[in-house]
């Protein structure tokens, strides 16, 4: 039996790991044990009940306006220490937080496989996103098992020198995630208007705190007070920071509804009932594909060239103008995508990593 520790401490992780975690935990060949550092708490809780995920270990970290100092420290001793009491044939980490990277190195440290899922992601600007570019690119150095989402993803790791035959294409979880949420049974408690279209806004990056987030409030506002007929909804991340810069530009805007972040079922529903999606999410650029929604990207690069190839995803950055004259194209001009391929996955991208970590241990890789 195969003794797997999947690792998460954020919503994205959380999202994108339960469709394998549930894939694990039905395959008689693994021992599946979970531990969440708590790099975020209430959002992540959330989907801990909602996806009926349990965690084995818990290391509640998170700490208002907490540094990637602490995040750091924190992670690395707690997991270290579950390590020390505990042998593990090999840990489960996604995509690029700080706990996906401090994980890694740990287990490196006990000399334990890492298998890291959503493995090449690159802007090839170590500072933007900040730090996840460091965070995945350290990942994938650490890492025995490299699950590439797509061809692109795989040939950033074979350019850094990273050996071909620890590198697996397997589509993205999202799409599976996705696709499972949507036999979910929706409780949408946002009173929406009818008779106005909805664009959904979100962003909370820590390169765009000190001006970002402010040009993308007054680029609503000023949108706001032009296009009445639409109705812009804001699912406000915890973060004091992304708060203190959006909410006075918009509050009491009568066509800007600020709520609390959706739990993630109710947040895709939002998505689909948005004709535009504005956001600087990493998940949301993936999502959009499955959902054939269009999408905003308030970066200045992605890691994510395909969605942008595939004509779901525009970069726009954070530039008030910008922002606002590409919204005002959709919304005059309408869209569709160049093309109606999906280029995530197909929705079995748990099952082939399954499948790889089974053929790492009884040796045919």
């Amino acid at each position: 039996m195969i003794k797997v520790l999947t690792i998460f401490g954020t919503r994205p992780e959380v999202i994108k790991l339960y469709p394998l975690i549930e894939e694990l935990k039905e395959d008689k060949d693994f021992n599946t044990k979970i531990l969440n550092t708590g790099q975020h708490k209430e959002m992540v809780n959330e989907l801990l009940n909602i996806f009926n995920i349990n965690p084995d270990f818990s290391l509640n970290i998170m700490e208002e306006k907490q540094s990637l100092e602490h995040i750091t420290k924190s992670v690395l001793a707690g997991v270290g220490k579950i390590l020390n009491e505990e042998k593990f044939d090999i840990v489960i980490v996604q995509g690029d937080t700080t706990t996906t990277f401090v994980s890694s190195l740990t287990s490196f440290y006990h000399k334990i496989p890492v298998g890291h899922v959503e493995a090449g992601l690159r802007t090839n600007n170590i500072y933007y996103p900040f730090p996840e570019e460091m965070n995945r690119m350290l990942t994938d150095k650490l890492s025995t098992l490299n699950f590439a989402p797509t061809e692109n993803a795989k040939n950033n790791l074979i350019k850094e020198g990273v050996d071909e035959s620890k590198i697996f294409v397997t589509g993205n979880t999202i799409v599976d995630a996705i696709q499972k949420i949507s036999n979910f049974n929706v409780n949408f408690n946002l009173n929406l208007p009818d008779d106005k279209k909805i664009i959904t806004v979100t962003a909370h990056r820590r390169e765009s705190w000190e001006n970002g987030l402010s040009k993308i409030g007054n680029a609503i506002k000023k949108l706001s007070k032009i296009y009445k007929d639409i109705f812009f909804v804001i699912p406000i991340h915890k973060n004091p920071v992304v708060r203190e810069k959006i909410v006075p530009i918009l509050s009491g805007v009568d066509n800007v509804l600020i709520t609390e972040p959706l739990d993630y079922i109710n947040f895709v529903h939002l998505m689909k009932k948005s004709f535009l999606i504005l956001s600087d999410s990493g998940g949301v650029q993936e999502e959009v594909p499955t959902l054939n929604k269009p999408l905003l990207l308030l970066r200045n690069e992605t890691e994510r060239p395909e969605a942008v190839k595939a004509g779901f995803v525009r970069i726009v950055g954070t530039d008030e103008d910008k922002i606002f004259e590409n919204v005002k194209d959709i919304i005059d001009n309408g869209w569709k995508p160049i093309s109606n391929y999906n280029p995530f996955g197909d929705g079995k991208a748990s099952e082939r990593i399954k499948k790889i970590i089974k053929e790492y241990f009884y040796g045919s890789i």
